[in-house]
């Protein structure tokens, strides 16, 4: 089997256990934005179970990748489709007047809606059941090992929720901006705000003017995160905590984790870690 990102692959191996091998084709450290899948990858994939996909266009090629492998039994499980539209949230996340923090129009497409769905516990649930689902189709002599397996892995993450909750209801400080709108599901859970985001597209880097008027949000929020990301190069995050005088600091958080890290190598463990950085820089 394979998943895209690293998040659904922890996922599935928790709903799968023993019973799956996982290749994960966006590998740790790289940006799902911008990643080449090798042809030793679709070599792989056409001879792979189940596919799992995130979906709402966070990889460029992952909708053209069922029709590449050229398997129509392929089961393909597409994370977004397990979430209702009216729980989307806008590609464009940038939360300013005018802009609700639960807002989503249009339909259901990659240029439309944010794709970081799985950064919301409650929406992973959601994801959880589609993976159970796809799972069940794979081989359907163990569906009660994979229900029971899911319901556990559910019960986790609730309990994951409740703890999120708990402590992000303790946080002094709760606006900060990101490097690209990676946390606006965990955001407005939450009820944290993002004010700006440094890169509204992939790789396009902010202007001059830009990056002042990411500093004058910040000022006139009293922001004092900015939340960069292991994957890309905090060079410009750092310009605009520069810029503020010493009013902010620059976090780095890890939205996609890695199966080899214990830090981070699973779902629930994944959010926490982040939790424990935003705890830090908004208390």
């Amino acid at each position: 089997m394979a998943a895209d990102i690293v998040p659904l692959a922890m996922i599935c191996r928790e709903v799968g256990g023993d019973r799956v091998e996982v290749e994960v084709l966006v590998p740790p450290g790289s940006s799902p934005h911008t990643y080449e899948l090798s042809p030793g990858q679709v070599s792989f994939l056409s001879r792979a179970d189940m596919l799992v996909l995130n979906g709402l266009g966070l990889i460029p090629w992952e909708e053209s990748l069922p029709s590449r492998v050229g398997r129509p039994d392929l089961v393909v499980v597409r994370a977004a489709e397990s979430v209702p539209n009216e729980e989307l949230l806008p590609a464009v996340s940038e939360w300013s007047e005018g802009q609700g923090e639960g807002e989503a129009g249009g339909p259901r497409g990659s240029e439309t809606y944010d794709p970081h769905l799985w950064l919301d516990p409650l929406l992973a649930l959601r994801i959880v059941d589609a993976m159970e689902e796809g799972l069940e189709r794979v081989d359907p002599e163990n569906a009660g090992y994979y229900r029971e397996r899911a319901s556990e892995l559910s019960a986790r993450i609730t309990s994951l929720h409740e703890e999120v909750l708990r402590r992000t209801a303790a946080f002094s400080h709760r606006e900060f901006i990101s490097f690209h709108s990676s946390w606006s599901y965990f955001a407005r859970r939450y009820g944290l705000r993002q004010v700006g985001v440094i890169e509204e597209l992939p790789g396009k880097e902010p202007s001059a003017g830009d990056v002042a008027a990411l500093v004058k949000l910040a000022r006139s929020w009293g922001v004092r995160a900015v939340f960069a990301e292991e994957q890309f190069n905090p060079r410009v995050a750092e310009a605009v905590a520069e810029e503020t005088g010493g009013e902010v600091r620059v976090w780095t958080l890890d939205p996609l984790g890695d199966l080899g890290d214990p830090r981070k190598g699973d779902y629930c463990s994944l959010i926490l870690y982040n939790l424990e950085i935003m705890e830090e820089a908004l208390r």
